[in-house]
């Protein structure tokens, strides 16, 4: 199949553009050219109506991406669009969460029907739990933020009421939950996107413009970020943590225990400026960028955030 209309594949952008650096200890690093453009605003094959999350099969090499008209997209490594399709419901809400297990099943937040949803990486629904509006454990109130284990366990955060995390079994078994509303170490006003590194979970805890790092059995550890409603959190292979900041419209990078490396982006239109970045998803020496307000998916090479 050709590419579609409005999907620029491997274009390389001839200007440098500068990087910003929200921390005095952070160091600019140089930019690199080599960017691709995935999608543009529209409805057709490859093309978004504000994405607002990503993720990465690097088993298959495959990028899933959904958007506001609740279509999830599938596309090849160097973005190519390979086939979509549409979530089984869509009037009160669309989804805001992605993440593959190591099997290759893809996992949805179907955030506005409260449930998580698993697919075959074809689109065929296998499973789903949760469902209907509830504060109960094992339940959920608009769940956002996924990660995977590599055992398979499934954590989900939530908010609109609960703001908190769920862990459950690969068939959707609850095991346990953390976490309320509010402002103290452990409590969270709408915790965005999870990330897990070995037995440590990162949360961008997007109202309180912080990180915070948990056990994965719930205990706290710490909390960090200058970050502006961080709305997704992802560990890179190096093991630094990459942060979207929604509100400043651009990726930092991280240490471990928060200490701020780089960070690349802008406000704005180019391939090396973004609108309200929902995402981060790292691919080995790649990342892509949901750049929801400029209605596309970035390619950046990872050297921008100084690899």
């Amino acid at each position: 199949m050709s590419p579609p209309r409005g999907l620029l594949l491997g274009a390389l952008v001839s200007w440098w553009f500068p990087l910003l650096v929200g921390c005095d200890k952070a160091q600019a690093v140089p930019p690199a050219p080599d960017i691709r453009v995935i999608g543009g605003p529209g409805s057709g094959e490859g093309l978004f109506a504000l994405p607002r999350a990503a993720s990465w099969d690097a088993k298959n090499g495959f990028l899933y991406v959904v958007d506001k008209s609740g279509r999830i997209q599938k596309f090849d490594r160097e973005g190519r669009f390979v086939l979509c399709w549409r979530m089984p419901a869509i009037e009160m809400g669309r989804p805001t969460g992605l993440a593959v297990d190591r099997d290759g099943t893809l996992v949805v937040n179907d955030t506005h029907y409260h449930r998580v949803v698993r697919y075959t990486g074809d689109g065929r629904e296998l499973s789903s739990f949760g469902g209907g509006e509830s504060r109960d454990p094992g339940k959920f109130i608009y769940p956002v933020g996924l990660a995977i284990a590599p055992d398979g366990t499934i954590y989900v955060s939530e908010y609109g009421g609960n703001d908190r995390v769920q862990v459950f079994t690969a068939d959707g078994k609850l095991l346990r939950t953390w976490g309320r509303y509010g402002e103290k170490d452990g409590e969270f006003k709408r915790p965005q996107g999870l990330a897990l590194a070995g037995d440590r979970l990162y949360v961008a805890d997007a109202g309180n413009h912080r990180i915070q790092v948990f056990s994965t059995d719930g205990m706290h550890l710490a909390s960090w970020g200058d970050v502006r409603y961080p709305y997704s959190v992802a560990v890179a292979a190096d093991g630094t943590i990459l942060v979207a900041e929604y509100g400043r419209h651009r990726v930092a990078r991280f240490t471990p225990d928060g200490k701020p490396l780089a960070t690349a982006g802008t406000a704005g239109l180019r391939p090396g400026e973004l609108n309200t970045p929902w995402g981060a998803v790292p691919a080995g020496d790649r990342l892509f960028v949901v750049d929801a307000g400029n209605h596309r998916v970035l390619d950046w090479p990872m050297s921008m955030l100084g690899r």
